[in-house]
């Protein structure tokens, strides 16, 4: 079992790991600046680690290192820094509208907005313990679900003003859940060791899946075309048509990790990674075509912004893509 420190290094590799003390990561309690310290702290969108990205309307938000938000409303030419009560590392955003949104991350973080993440509440979990959460999703209306180290899973009825530990698969289930994403009427969950789970029912009740493989997944990317792609360890990708009963390996000739995904307007899928690492498909993820982006920072996650263009988040920030990039290997 992997050491809690080394939590965002499983996921992301060596060279984002979030557990050194050199990013940032408050030891004791008695280390936290006030509010009004933060608030004046002058954060360069290329100059801090970012670990996810989400956008709603106008608004693109980022969360990454030391509880920060990065806030864009102009397709991100500008970048507004802003704080949240926390101040351990974010792992994952969502929201359920232009308003009301839900972050989380290391230490059992847990915070929530209702003016479109201009300001966050801190929501207090006591069973999430120390452990980190690595993401959350928006399932639907005010159904929010929570995931992480462990096995950690929370339920949130509420649009995130309250939690409850929710068990996945058994009671001894530990395994580091990656990311859970929603496939039409049900729920893909995707984990280290090979793990991969679906809930036809919200996530009341889960049922563990064959999984083609062995190492550990980072992330899965639901298709316009029905098909389900799941991604991670050493470049590996496994396309299903059936939400994960069965699946076919796609071969992408990497053995960097995959982070995350996103399928474009233009319908071109997107995965990207670890040494800035872009797998472009133009057939709905059943073969890529290979990109470097220059310096080659690790991405984490992406979002198109609104009008077009694509926004990377990551070890370097926010990066918008550069078209000089898209040359083949």
């Amino acid at each position: 079992m992997k050491h809690r420190a080394g939590i965002a290094c499983a996921l992301l590799g060596a060279s984002l790991c979030l557990a050194a003390p050199a990013y940032g990561e408050e030891k004791t309690e008695a280390a936290k600046p006030t509010p009004a310290q933060r608030a004046v702290v002058d954060l360069r969108s290329d100059r801090i680690l970012l670990l996810d990205i989400a956008q709603v309307d106008n608004r693109i938000t980022a969360v990454g290192e030391r509880g920060f938000t990065l806030a864009s409303d102009d397709g991100g030419r500008t970048w507004k820094g802003l704080p949240t009560p926390v101040t351990r590392t974010l792992t994952g955003v969502a929201f359920k509208d232009a308003k009301v949104g839900v972050a989380v991350g290391h230490g059992g973080s847990f915070v929530h907005t209702e003016d479109g993440g201009a300001t966050w509440s801190e929501v207090t979990v006591d069973e999430a313990g120390p452990d980190s959460l690595l993401g959350v999703t928006h399932v639907a209306g005010d159904h929010f679900i929570a995931y992480g180290a462990f096995g950690l899973y929370f339920d949130s009825q509420d649009a995130g003003k309250t939690w409850q530990r929710v068990t996945v698969l058994s009671e001894d289930f530990d395994r580091h859940i990656s990311q859970i994403i929603v496939v039409g009427n049900s729920l893909l969950l995707v984990a280290e060791s090979g793990t991969l789970a679906r809930s036809d029912d919200a996530g009341a009740t889960w049922t563990a899946l064959t999984s083609p493989y062995q190492g550990s997944y980072f992330g899965a990317l639901a298709v316009q075309d029905g098909s389900v792609l799941a991604f991670g360890m050493r470049g590996n990708v496994f396309r299903s048509l059936d939400i994960g009963t069965t699946w076919q390996k796609i071969e992408t000739g990497t053995t960097t990790s995959f982070m995350s995904g996103l399928q474009l307007a233009d319908g071109r899928v997107m995965l990207v990674g670890n040494s800035g690492l872009i797998a472009e498909s133009a057939d709905g993820g059943q073969s890529f075509v290979l990109h470097t982006a220059t310096p080659g920072k690790g991405f984490a996650a992406l979002v198109e912004k609104p009008g077009g263009g694509i926004l990377f988040a990551g070890e370097s920030g926010v990066t918008p893509l550069d078209p000089a990039w898209l040359k083949s290997r």
